[in-house]
């Protein structure tokens, strides 16, 4: 079945707040790409771009992305992006919330996950879901486009590179797992964390609360390699109210907007 029809997928964007409608395609270059053309070219706010490969995605920094993984009952990946309103006054924090919306996926499915600052989902501490958002102006609207790349089912799938560290949510669990509920549970629960984001039930945001309490980097040693080649080194302590890291290097404290983590082995 394809994902456009499965009942939880249908359900969980009919039931949404911000969700407005749901294209599920096998092969794309970038969800994120297609999503945002959509919108510029009028389709609502909200729509969801799902795809079981992306031949032309991209991670951070702009690095080069791929994910047609075949696992041993079809696609091992799923690439997700939703295009909405700037989720206002807190859109810096858009990134941490998709962290957590993927997180409570894997948790629905029964597994345990951690996040990694600033966009990747661990389980059993290896990168398991990788988030990029990219943020845009539409017709003089500023919208943000929400990237999820979940790795489902990599059983028996040979991996090399970068990718030799990572895992699977079917491996971490043991088990096949069902993509379209994994898949109406990330819309679900983006759909709160956007409400979160915007005040709209009238409560302060619980995102960097949250973030923290579940994020494996913070209390760890750690390597940033930052834009221009410099390194920063100590311990990662906690998050500002913008979601920028913050490294006690022992000297100072340092803040972190970009760059890529290194988390060291515990000692």
């Amino acid at each position: 079945m394809s994902l456009g029809f499965h009942p939880a997928v249908q359900a969980a964007v009919a039931g949404s707040r911000h969700l407005a409608a749901h294209d599920h395609l096998d092969t794309v270059t970038s969800t994120n790409d297609l999503a945002l053309a959509a919108v510029q070219e009028g389709r609502p706010l909200g729509i969801v771009v799902s795809a079981d490969r992306q031949t032309a995605g991209r991670g951070r920094r702009g690095r080069a992305w791929t994910d047609d993984v075949v696992g041993p009952e079809g696609p091992g990946n799923l690439a997700v992006s939703v295009v909405v309103p700037a989720p206002q006054p807190r859109a810096p924090l858009t990134p941490l919330a998709a962290g957590l919306a993927v997180a409570a996926s894997y948790r629905a499915a029964g597994a345990a996950p951690t996040l990694k600052w600033p966009n990747d989902v661990l389980l059993d501490e290896r990168k398991a879901a990788g988030i990029l958002v990219e943020r845009h102006s539409v017709a003089g609207a500023d919208v943000v486009v929400i990237g999820c790349g979940l790795d489902l089912d990599w059983r028996g799938v040979t991996r090399e590179g970068e990718a030799a560290g990572w895992t699977s949510l079917a491996e971490s669990l043991g088990a096949p797992v069902d993509r379209g509920e994994v898949l109406a549970a990330l819309l679900t629960a983006l759909d709160g964390e956007l409400t979160d984001l915007r005040g709209e039930d009238g409560a302060d945001s619980t995102v960097l609360q949250r973030y923290r309490e579940d994020c494996s980097t913070i209390g760890r040693e750690v390597e940033v390699d930052l834009p221009g080649g410099v390194v920063v080194a100590g311990r990662a302590v906690d998050l500002d109210p913008e979601g920028l890291l913050v490294v006690d290097t022992a000297r100072e404290r340092v803040t972190v907007r970009a760059g890529d983590v290194s988390v060291l082995p515990r000692g």
